[in-house]
């Protein structure tokens, strides 16, 4: 028996001892170290995200394996610290088909279809669990967060001497930051609050707007009167996201990672003018290489947890990360 944290209807997440589930072949048992906490986590605790309660959440997680089945001998062995890539894919849909397994129809999803890792203990495939080597708990579970980060810079093919604008210092933002750097980029960072914008300096950003009010007179200052070869919209703001298409370049790359239920109303003509490549962005294709990124910038990593709470505390974090966010950029779930 292993204690867990229940999401059992919105705004409410209760402690509970539960059964350790069995271990099939080509699983491996994990013991949760540490959880952070995600966007969609605070959307299915408000009930804005459809799930089945009751669940149990979190899936940006590491975790050391305790127990090995036999056919996953080959990739794990028992002691080894694992980030986990939170989804698993159907390899049969038209999207798996052509290589883009993480836009799969039928993926099944860790803390939403499956229990997550809000509990001590956690029956996973071997084939989800990458292992993270040396790296720290807190630097392993925030893989997750630079996976989705990677991927949306990824997409538009971010490289050397590029000039990048983010737009969102929240924890995909300031990813995008470090990802984009990493290929040799120059960065420019927007976001309303100061705090975080200090954060996207101290992660490599060379510059940083306050807000949208002077964005497109600093990026032609920045750019020389060019313009943004790549923009990334990682706040998923209607609002936020028209402004790409004022500051990118002609011929510029548009890359959109931030997500949102709103719609979002563009002149037809920016697309053709400027003939733009607009790009959606979801989840990873490269989680291992964004455990690497997580490696090469640890301590800069690390830089993203503003708070931390007990396994215990778990309402009590959720509930603080959905009232203050200001205040928050990654929270993280102590779990052992």
């Amino acid at each position: 028996m292993h204690s867990a944290a229940r999401t059992t209807e919105p705004f409410a997440i209760g402690l509970s001892t539960v059964e350790p589930p069995e271990l099939s072949d080509g699983d491996v048992r994990l013991r949760v170290e540490c959880v952070g906490v995600c966007g969609t986590d605070l959307h299915v605790f408000d009930g804005s995200y459809p799930v089945d309660y009751p669940v149990v959440q979190g899936h940006e997680i590491s975790a050391r394996v305790v127990e090995v089945s036999p056919s996953a001998a080959a990739r794990l062995t028992v002691g080894d610290r694992v980030a986990v890539e939170p989804v698993t894919s159907c390899g049969q849909c038209r999207a798996c088909r052509n290589g883009r397994r993480n836009t799969c129809q039928n993926m099944i999803a860790i803390g939403i279809h499956r229990p997550g890792g809000f509990q001590e203990e956690l029956v996973l495939p071997a084939v989800n669990c990458h292992s993270a080597g040396s790296l720290s708990p807190t630097a392993t579970a925030l893989a997750e967060t630079l996976s989705v980060s990677l991927r949306a810079v990824a997409r538009p093919s971010v490289t050397e001497g590029d000039r990048v604008v983010v737009l969102g210092a929240g924890p995909i933002g300031l990813g995008a930051v470090l990802a984009a750097t990493d290929r040799g980029a120059r960065v420019l960072v927007v976001d309303q609050h100061q705090a975080r914008l200090d954060l996207a300096v101290e992660l490599g950003a060379e510059e940083t707007v306050p807000g949208l009010a002077e964005l497109p007179e600093r990026v032609l200052r920045w750019t020389d009167g060019d313009g943004a070869d790549v923009v990334i919209e990682a706040t998923g703001a209607p609002t936020v996201a028209r402004s790409a298409f004022e500051v990118v370049a002609v011929g510029g790359r548009i890359s959109i990672v931030g997500v949102s239920e709103q719609e979002l109303h563009v002149n037809m003509r920016l697309f053709t003018s400027k003939e733009l490549d607009v790009y959606g962005s979801r989840a990873t294709l490269d989680f291992p290489g964004a455990i690497a990124l997580s490696r090469r910038y640890e301590s800069k990593v690390m830089r993203l947890v503003s708070h931390r709470f007990a396994l215990s505390d778990t309402q009590q974090a959720l509930r603080y990360a959905l009232d203050e966010p200001q205040s928050v950029v990654k929270t993280v779930i102590d779990v052992t």
